[in-house]
């Protein structure tokens, strides 16, 4: 069975990468620098392995992606074995 992660959840784990307390302004400023790249996040719903697959290819750290993963969805996703 496939997991899937709102659009609300991907929002929250833009605002932890960004330490902001703004999810849209987040989500926001996050696709204006890497849309043209990953597509954009936090507008619909996604399978959690695409999703984090898009956060990988930002060349953002692994290690605190998985965190803020973890924090917000409750659900372990190691990244590097994508």
């Amino acid at each position: 069975m496939s997991e899937w992660i709102s659009w609300r959840d991907q929002q929250l784990i833009i605002e932890k990468i960004y330490r902001s307390e703004d999810a849209i302004g987040s989500t926001e400023k996050f696709n204006a620098k890497y849309q043209d790249k990953i597509g954009k996040l936090g507008e619909r719903e996604l399978l959690l392995n695409d999703f984090g697959r898009k956060l990988l290819a930002t060349g953002l750290d692994s290690f605190y992606l998985e965190r803020y993963i973890k924090e917000v969805t409750g659900k372990d996703l190691n990244l590097e074995a994508l």
